[in-house]
């Protein structure tokens, strides 16, 4: 890791990290959250926890690249703002639980963090 890539690998490191953590919760505890949160069935939860381990993968493996992706990386932007953007439309229009709610909510905040990070990572890198 170089001085011109450092805080952008840290910042898709900690995306990867948070989405994988969030995958393997929403994997392993499928039943109890889906009830808690309010998802119509165990298997919306299971589904969306896949895609996450997908995607965190995919940021890790980028994170530790030779040279990090400047296309993976604002893939990476775009999905984390679809997540933000498709989160309020759940919030708005979706039947969860005021506990779901307030959950997708916390985690639509982290996740426009980390498009933010990863926003000035590639900046930090361009201006180098």
């Amino acid at each position: 890791m170089n001085d011109r890539t450092g805080f952008l690998r840290r910042s898709l490191l900690l995306d990867g990290i948070a989405s994988g953590l969030t995958g393997a919760l929403l994997l392993v505890g499928a039943g109890p959250l889906s009830a808690a949160l309010g998802f119509s069935t165990p298997g919306l939860a299971r589904v969306v926890g896949a895609l996450l381990a997908l995607y965190a993968g995919a940021r890790l493996w980028n994170a530790g690249r030779p040279r990090v992706g400047r296309g993976q990386t604002l893939a990476a932007v775009v999905l984390n703002a679809a997540w933000v953007l498709g989160s309020i439309a759940v919030i708005e229009l979706g039947p969860l639980t005021t506990l779901g709610n307030v959950a997708v909510a916390a985690v639509a905040l982290a996740v426009l963090g980390f498009a933010v990070l990863e926003i000035v990572g590639l900046r930090r890198v361009r201006e180098a």
